[in-house]
């Protein structure tokens, strides 16, 4: 089957006969004749709207599947991940020769292509439980790699296609621009939870929960001791809030943690402790605010703020510990130099006593020290002694010093902590930027040789609306990110700017799945009627503004990902389509679901009104989907070989068929 959106079908096509092109759609007029155009009308063919082969078979054997079927854009789509099987194919599972036929295939049947990587699980940053990880940031990276390698010698370029669900972030946070609010469950805002990582090592620092409290010492200030508007020692002017050290100096909100361990902490002589102060998570958020408007360049989030305290705190426990034993440490010190010069001075004593006297000396000793049997041995009991003290010392001086190396690691784990955000993203963009660099190089490589007729380039995929990346402002966030990194990564190759540019512009577009999108509904805030324009809007501002070029369609009704046929859930489709087709969207693949691989396409062609191949007059899907009763009909001539015999003719003349 062809389908086409021209009038020209076969060499045998009368173009200047216009019934054979007249459409049994009904048709309205306008006052003058004119055939009107319907509102929901669209545009689009075949040529425009594909389908991906079945994810869990042999891709080949799906391929010649879908081109009987009358497909002409294809999305070659793998589940598996790491070594493939027969039920979860990887891009590997497919050698040289299945390549070459898949290639064959496709040029023979002018199709386009794109190429959904394996669908996988992991964050393109590499979050895990326990923070991030450059090991699975790496697995995830060859996974893409695979895709790419795939499309380079198998398809004819296009979108290489993957998730992108980066780490959990509360839907309560998320104010766009539109004003649109979201909400993941219904006490997400008092309680959700967000990460602070350290950027040395991605490692979480705090996983933290909105209705945890903070406590940190009440710190001295210049109002605590009466020197408001004076001067410290080094000429500061002190304001009422100002912290000050044991010498009436300021300390500065933004010092070194180093510096900011001399506060002094406030002490309540009624009850006897250093008095604290309970912090909450809209107290963080106005000392956030605060901050942020003393230090823009240094701006800090509430999740930051809330690790540091934490931080601080097992800073001043560490600190505290190693004063303690340092200072047992000088008292024990002292006591084991008495006693050996004691013990020095006994055996001075006793070397000049005569031997018959001795027991005069031992007697003293005895009555020194009590408790000691008469046989003990003054000269083992000093050694014993010495040796106890000495083992104390040096359990001290192992404390302390443990101690004083939790603190050192505690003070510079406050300069290296980030949210996840700041983190994360930047990984995510690295990823994504050395992906397109792979694409690049393997379009650049393999377009003479395997024909490539398109430019390979990664497309991130909005997936979870849990997760990172999926909102469209983050969406659009992450591609900026990712271009800006390939920019970088490519000057450094000895690309010019402007053409590092262009090249990440071409290598790094996105796709929009506009069912992924929908699952934002059962999570918007406010009128539900408002939403169908939310959607559309965001849809439109990312085609817009370049950050999309490849669309999948499918269908839900906002709660879990289903994958309906498009137009048979509650995504505004039509009109979507309507706003595609307006910004020059010739790219959109309907991905089936468990219930629909064979009909999902021939639904949305039905949907979009397109046009059905046929000598006589054009009809169009809608007229003859699911229908029959002479819908279809044969030729209008048969010649030669092609006319069936008359001996296999009934006595009715009704024909066999």
């Amino acid at each position: 089957m062809q389908f086409t959106k021209n009038n020209y079908y076969s060499a045998m096509d009368r173009l200047d006969n216009t019934e054979f092109f007249a459409s049994n759609a009904p048709v309205e007029l306008d006052e003058e004749g004119n055939p009107l155009v319907p509102d929901d009308s669209l545009n689009f063919t075949p040529k425009e709207i594909g389908t991906t082969t079945n994810p869990m078979g042999n891709t080949l054997d799906s391929l010649k599947a879908k081109i009987r079927e009358g497909t002409s854009r294809i999305e070659f789509s793998f589940i598996g991940q790491g070594k493939g099987n027969s039920q979860q194919p990887t891009p590997e599972s497919f050698g040289t020769r299945e390549r070459e036929d898949i290639r064959e295939l496709l040029r023979a049947n002018e199709m386009k292509t794109s190429t959904h990587a394996s669908v996988h699980s992991q964050s393109l940053a590499g979050f895990t439980q326990r923070g991030f990880n450059d090991e699975a940031r790496s697995q995830v990276l060859n996974e893409i790699k695979k895709a790419i390698h795939f499309a380079g010698e198998a398809t004819k370029g296009g979108a290489i296609v993957f998730h992108m669900q980066e780490w959990q972030r509360p839907l309560s946070h998320l104010k766009d621009k539109s004003g649109a609010q979201f909400e993941g469950y219904t006490e997400e805002d008092k309680d959700a939870v967000l990460f602070a990582v350290d950027n040395r090592t991605g490692e979480l620092v705090s996983t933290i929960s909105k209705n945890r409290e903070v406590y940190r010492p009440v710190y001295l200030t210049a109002k605590d001791v009466n020197k408001i508007g004076q001067k410290d020692d080094f000429g500061n002017v002190l304001r009422e809030n100002d912290w000050i050290d044991v010498h009436g100096n300021r300390i500065a909100k933004d010092a070194s943690p180093e510096v900011l361990f001399n506060r002094v902490p406030k002490f309540n002589s009624e009850k006897t402790n250093f008095e604290v102060q309970k912090l909450q998570w809209d107290d963080l958020v106005k000392e956030t605010d605060e901050w942020n408007k003393n230090n823009p360049k240094t701006a800090r989030t509430p999740e930051e703020m809330f690790a540091i305290l934490e931080v601080e705190n097992r800073v001043l426990t560490a600190k505290g510990n190693s004063l303690y034993h340092a200072q047992q440490y000088e008292e024990t010190k002292h006591s084991r130099d008495e006693l050996l010069d004691e013990y020095k001075m006994y055996k001075e004593v006793e070397t000049l006593t005569p031997e018959n006297e001795r027991w005069k000396l031992k007697s003293k000793f005895l009555g020194k020290y009590r408790g000691i049997r008469e046989d003990d041995n003054p000269d083992d009991f000093y050694k014993r002694q010495i040796k106890d003290i000495e083992n104390r010392m040096r359990h001290i001086h192992e404390a302390s010093a443990s101690s004083d190396v939790m603190a050192k690691q505690a003070e510079e784990t406050i300069n290296h902590i980030e949210s996840a955000k700041k983190y994360g993203l930047k990984r995510t963009a690295d990823t994504i930027a050395k992906a397109a660099i792979y694409a690049m190089d393997t379009y650049n490589r393999n377009k003479d040789k395997f024909g490539l007729e398109d430019p390979i380039y990664l497309a991130p995929e909005n997936w979870d609306p849990k997760m990172f990346g999926s909102h469209p402002e983050e969406y659009a966030e992450a591609i900026e990110s990712s271009r800006t990194r390939m920019v970088e990564l490519l000057k450094m190759q000895g690309k010019d700017e402007s053409d590092a540019k262009k090249l990440a512009e071409t290598h790094i577009k996105g796709t929009l799945d506009i069912g992924h999108l929908n699952l934002f509904r059962e999570h918007y805030k406010g009128d539900p009627k408002n939403f169908d324009k939310w959607i559309l809007s965001q849809a439109k501002n990312l085609v817009e503004k370049g950050y999309v070029s490849h669309i999948h369609l499918t269908d839900n009704f906002g709660f879990d990902d289903e994958h309906l046929t498009p137009g048979q859930g509650n995504v505004p489709m039509k009109a979507f389509l309507k706003e595609m087709e307006k910004l020059g969207v010739k790219d959109l693949i309907v991905e089936p679901g468990s219930y629909n691989p064979t009909t999902a396409m021939y639904d949305t062609l039905s949907m979009v009104n397109s046009p059905v191949y046929g000598i006589s007059r054009r009809t169009r899907f809608r007229n003859v989907h699911e229908a029959h009763f002479g819908y279809t009909a044969p030729g209008f001539f048969i010649a030669g070989a092609y006319v069936p015999s008359n001996d296999w003719k009934p006595w009715t003349d009704i024909p066999l068929e």
